[in-house]
């Protein structure tokens, strides 16, 4: 049978220490406990990140799937991820798996089978689409199928604990779900009965985003969005009612993404053009509120397309909306309901948590894409995902760094590495502060380390033809390779984007980039 033959997936990992990020196109990050996992776009090249260990420890796998990953959550220990792909008109092959710090990929599929040249979009919509994780019960969406509950076997041993799912589907019109598909493990499920479903009861809706949330020890909610809108009912249970979001447009809307923090009452809802927040786990949703010089209206954090990827630190929420203005990103920071604001005009570039969170990516540059935050010492460790500029981290305490830059270093002085990248000069007990330069050489060789302003006039010359080892540290004098923000008469610089070139009489140059948040007056 054709089905079966789909099941022998393999998952041979090249997994590894080693520099380079598998892509500058990330749009899949996650996190677990201890680390970070970032995703190419053809879903199977991945990095490990371990951002507390200095430098940033990257290692890099490949997974061996005819389709790649299309979505998952972090364990404590591990990623469960679930990938699909289209074998062809009667069948599609989707499932589950655990990918492990060491590279283990134990995997679990479901093989969607459908009578071949006889498909509607009833039958071809049924397909692996969501993922939600509470303790140890995985919530499987499956589009048209509805979808699953199941049991997970311990973090690190694999994913289904048991032999089978059963899909609720869920009719258009219909609060109670529908047990409509019976799924073996790794092998075929007919996919027919949906087809029956539609007939008798109405179309199947389809889900496509999944959390689950909860109010008390013994009420856990299970939020599904879906084609047709919000969805509300007890997890493990049948009966799902509709919620009610104040959108702005009449009917039925499509819910892409749902973000939940049971242990604040923080539920946040999108979709593909709109945001709604919840703060009594659901019951009821409104609007971000007006915020006088910065959202001047409700309606001012909309037209987001597709929808935002956002992620919880805390009782902040971070969003990337992707508002595409010229050198910022899109980040927005919210507490509880309400934007966290720096001081500024009152545009959206000024809707940044600080100068600290805007990123490096300019007008035509990408876009952001994945978000993902891990706890670690002193704080939240932050991971974003870019459409062309790879993965940026920020650190507790920190500005944004770019790992694709870091993997430069190991390769010859491509790039220039400052940190941090936004200083202010002096600390606020007025000590000293020093943008640290990072690089490698290929060669020995005399370096030169030149500081400009942004219209490319000379500001400082830091090091000239100073001996320098090849192939060693990024940096062996550290304590002559660092700016202090001051001019070459000694008074502190202006506010602004200073450049630093990093040349050897051995023919390798590198451009860094430092911004300066306080100095002189004009």
């Amino acid at each position: 049978m054709r089905a079966a033959a789909c099941l022998g997936l393999a998952a041979a990992l090249g997994f590894g220490q080693g520099d380079p990020l598998v892509s500058k196109a990330l749009p899949h990050v996650f996190a677990d406990q201890a680390g970070f996992w970032a995703f190419a776009a053809d879903g199977l090249h991945y990095s490990r990140i371990d951002p507390s260990k200095d430098p940033v420890d990257i290692r890099n796998g490949a997974l061996k799937l005819h389709g790649g990953v299309r979505g998952g959550v972090g364990r404590s220990a591990s990623a469960l991820l679930f990938f699909g792909y289209p074998a062809s008109d009667s069948v599609t092959v989707g499932g589950l798996a655990a990918l492990d710090r060491d590279g283990k990929f134990p995997q679990d599929t479901i093989a969607f089978q459908r009578p071949a040249g006889q498909n509607k979009s009833i039958t071809l919509g049924v397909e692996f689409s969501a993922l939600a994780l509470w303790h140890d019960t995985i919530v499987v969406g499956a589009g048209r199928g509805g979808f699953a509950l199941a049991k997970a076997k311990p973090d690190g041993q694999g994913v289904f604990a048991g032999d089978s799912l059963i899909f609720l589907a869920l009719p258009d019109g219909e609060d109670t779900g529908t047990a409509a598909l019976r799924c073996k493990i790794n092998t075929a499920c007919k996919v027919s009965a949906i087809a029956e479903v539609n007939d008798k009861l109405g179309e199947p809706d389809s889900v496509s985003a999944l959390a689950v949330d909860s109010s008390a020890a013994d009420s856990v909610w299970l939020l599904i969005g879906s084609q047709k809108g919000l969805r509300r009912g007890l997890l493990g249970g049948k009966t799902f009612l509709p919620v009610s979001l104040p959108a702005a447009k009449a009917g039925s809307i499509r819910i892409e993404r749902i973000f939940a923090e049971p242990s604040r009452a923080l539920l946040w809802v999108f979709s593909g053009s709109e945001c709604f927040f919840s703060g009594d786990h659901g019951r009821s949703f409104h609007k971000p509120p007006r915020i006088a010089g910065i959202a001047s209206a409700p309606d001012s954090l909309t037209g987001f397309d597709p929808a935002p990827e956002a992620v919880f630190t805390g009782d902040t929420l971070v969003v990337n909306f992707n508002l595409s203005n010229p050198g910022h990103p899109g980040l927005v920071f919210f507490r509880r309901d309400t934007v966290i604001a720096n001081r500024g005009a009152g545009d959206f570039s000024d809707i940044l948590f600080d100068k600290a969170d805007s990123l490096d990516i300019e007008s035509g540059q990408g876009r952001l894409t994945g978000l993902a935050a891990m706890a670690g010492a002193g704080g939240n460790h932050l991971l974003a995902g870019t459409s062309s500029k790879g993965l940026f981290l920020r650190r507790p305490g920190k500005a944004w760094i770019n790992l694709n830059s870091l993997k430069a270093l190991k390769s010859g002085l491509a790039e220039v590495i400052t940190f941090p990248t936004l200083f202010s000069g002096t600390a606020a007990d007025g000590t000293p502060e020093f943008v640290n330069l990072g690089y490698r050489l290929k060669k020995n060789g005399k370096v030169t380390i030149t500081v400009y302003d942004y219209a490319m006039e000379k500001v400082k010359t830091l090091v000239k033809n100073a001996p320098r080892l090849g192939g060693g540290n990024r940096s062996e004098k550290s304590a002559e390779d660092r700016w202090d923000g001051k001019d070459a008469s000694g008074r502190y610089v202006s506010v602004g984007t200073y450049y630093i070139l990093v040349e050897s009489d051995q023919g390798e140059k590198g451009w860094g980039k430092a911004i300066a948040v306080h100095g002189r007056g004009p």
